[in-house]
């Protein structure tokens, strides 16, 4: 029995689904008890124990990768006019495959809207969608008849492009999971591919927003609050950004990989 994105199963991770905690339920129903595999690709060391302890997974079963994708350049650009910064990296990389992710849907109608204007071959994906138009933007995507798909996160799920070469986040993500989940859709081909944020102090207000109507649990509220204090952490950082990524999946690092916005920052810092 495999079970897929096996972090959903925890309250402390980044995604999660109450529908997951009946899989032991279903699984003691069976006549003979499988052997189970448990995968995630996003799991902090918390996240592993819960996964462990719930499906009863040894130590000396447990397999962990090195989360590092040293292909990708990772970037934070802080407080620049994102749209004027949008259209000239696309500008610059025409006809490469990327995704762009927007935190609104109407943020994402907007970009859509502007970048097809500009003659762009875009889709636009978001959960406000029917599904049959998702399903074609996906589609289109896949198959190279689009080169930019603008998507909330509700575009993630089962993408099997191996081709692209960027991801830009227009609005900061509400965690690192989240972050470094769509992130690495970028370079899978094991070619180079770009990962970059465009962050604005406005993002943590709409984050927190969202966080605030999303669960009423005062605990897990705290949990959602560290955990994008965590992710505003990584924005701010001046020391190397997939130091600060390893460190947070429990790859402990002090790297200075030179791949990324802060290791090749030649400004003094004051």
């Amino acid at each position: 029995l495999i079970i897929d994105e096996a972090h959903c199963i925890s309250q402390w991770g980044h995604d999660f689904r109450r529908s997951y905690l009946d899989i032991n339920t279903f699984i003691e129903k069976l006549e003979k008890k499988p052997v189970i595999g448990a995968f995630t690709a996003t799991a902090t060391e918390k996240v592993m124990e819960d996964i462990k302890n719930t499906f009863n997974i040894s130590d000396e079963s447990t397999f962990k990768e090195n989360v590092d994708r040293e292909n990708l350049y990772i970037s934070v650009e802080r407080d620049v006019k994102k749209e004027d910064y949008l259209i000239n990296y696309l500008r610059e990389n025409r006809d490469k495959a990327g995704i762009v992710y927007v935190g609104p849907r109407k943020e994402g109608d907007k970009l859509y809207e502007k970048i097809n204007h500009l003659g762009y071959k875009v889709g636009i994906y978001h959960a406000g969608l029917d599904d049959k138009t998702r399903n074609q933007m996906q589609e289109k995507f896949k198959n190279e008849e689009i080169d930019i798909m603008v998507a909330t996160n509700a575009f993630g799920m089962g993408i099997n492009k191996t081709n692209i070469r960027f991801v830009i986040h227009y609005n900061m993500p509400k965690n690192m999971e989240a972050y470094y989940q769509e992130a690495g859709r970028s370079g899978r081909d094991g070619e180079d591919g770009e990962c970059i944020l465009l962050f604005s102090s406005q993002d943590i207000m709409l984050q927190k927003f969202l966080i605030d109507k999303s669960t009423e649990n005062p605990e897990r509220k705290s949990n959602e609050l560290n955990k994008l204090q965590a992710m505003v952490d990584y924005c701010h950082t001046p020391n190397c950004l997939r130091a600060y990524i390893l460190n947070y999946f429990g790859d402990h690092s002090n790297i200075s990989c030179q791949n990324c916005s802060n290791c090749q920052d030649n400004s003094e810092v004051s």
